[in-house]
């Protein structure tokens, strides 16, 4: 049975070496023909499959894939499919992007498509706040999972906060603070109101900051900037961002929700591409990038990439041998290890903790197909 595969997962994938690995990607399209679509990319690799003599593996290999159907795990026609098999790996990928019809059978998955998806901070929290009521989720993606829930009640006499998390709830009643405080008086209503909403936005703190991955993954705080001002005051997160919503009008839909931190993933992906565009001129000049294919794989399978620039739509076929760090090239793929040499090359440096850009031609500060700044 082929599952769905986290972000996690995608970057495991990068340290698969052990083929015949199957990659197949396909774009979102109406049912019937998303079907045929996927019985002939099928088709394709059974035909790469036939260059790897172990019979019963590779029968094993196209069970897994006749027993899929690709419409079952797409929610929408906009949506595109990626799907990795091999022998330890059955698994599919949801990309909100468009995909290419491909297939690709190598030593190693093919990834490429997905670099936008592997970088791209797609694993993070969101938490929707208001006065009466806050959630928080865990997203990867194009998909969230409710993880902690709390209302809060203002009473006459009291306040109380409900709690829930998995399988835990928790109830707390909240006495009415007095005051007289600058002249307030104990039945000032407005500092109550205000007393009540501090003491909710630290429940929820003390809560979420529990989390797994709190602090280390991007929280995205749906709410108004008085809300938002409030619970940075009591927020631990190192740094939370702001998406702006009317809490007043409830809490949106979570597709909605989602939509909005993608789309502001995206904003911020694309300004680093275009800083790191005019650092890449800035080296160039000062000859500090490298564009040789040889040097640099061999910088890559090093871990000295610091940023590898692809050319848009380029494709390079053949063998890359880790262990020499040499390249045999062909014109297409012919057999059960050729891959895009530009995708292993992709995947080695963001295994090593480098980072990858795609970039259009006139942006390629060379005429090679790749570009590479190397550690310092």
């Amino acid at each position: 049975m082929i599952e769905k595969l986290t972000h996690d997962d995608l970057l495991r994938l990068t340290s698969v070496q052990d083929g015949p690995c199957i990659s197949i990607y396909i774009p979102g399209m109406p049912e019937k023909t998303l079907q045929l679509e996927y019985e002939a990319l099928v088709r394709r690799a059974t035909y790469l499959l036939s260059f790897d003599p172990r019979e019963e593996l590779r029968e094993n290999l196209l069970q897994t894939l006749y027993k899929f159907n690709p419409a079952e795990p797409l929610s929408s026609r906009e949506q595109g499919l990626a799907i990795f098999v091999n022998k330890h790996w059955n698994g599919y990928f949801i990309a909100n992007h468009e995909m290419p019809s491909k297939v690709v059978v190598a030593e190693t998955f093919h990834l490429k498509p997905l670099l936008e998806d592997l970088q791209g901070d797609h694993t993070y929290h969101a938490l929707v706040l208001s006065a009466e009521e806050a959630l928080l989720l865990n997203c990867d993606g194009g998909t969230g999972t409710e993880v902690h829930t709390f209302l809060f009640h203002q009473g006459q006499h009291s306040n109380s906060i409900h709690w829930k998390h998995h399988d835990e709830s928790e109830t707390a009643q909240i006495p009415h603070l007095k005051s007289q405080l600058r002249g307030r008086g104990s039945q000032d209503t407005q500092f109550k109101k205000k007393s009540g909403a501090k003491l909710f936005l630290r429940w929820i703190e003390a809560k979420i900051s529990k989390e797994q991955g709190y602090k280390t993954l991007p929280l995205f705080v749906f709410t108004n900037e008085t809300f938002f001002t409030a619970y940075k005051e009591v927020c631990t997160h190192p740094a939370p961002v702001l998406c702006k919503i009317d809490p007043s009008k409830g809490m949106p839909r979570m597709e909605a929700l989602i939509h909005q931190a993608n789309l502001h993933i995206q904003n911020n992906m694309t300004k680093h591409k275009n800083l790191s565009t005019l650092e890449m001129e800035e080296l160039n000049r000062q000859k500090k990038v490298i564009d040789d294919l040889i040097k640099i794989s061999r910088a890559a399978l090093n871990g000295k990439v610091k940023t590898l620039f692809l050319r848009n739509n380029s494709e390079i076929w053949g063998h890359l041998h880790r262990r020499s760090s040499q390249i045999t090239f062909h014109e297409k793929q012919i057999d059960s290890k050729d891959d895009d040499i530009l995708d292993d090359i992709a995947c080695e440096v963001i295994r090593h903790g480098g980072e990858v850009i795609v970039l259009t031609d006139k942006d390629m500060p060379t005429q090679s197909p790749a570009a590479a700044i190397l550690n310092a």
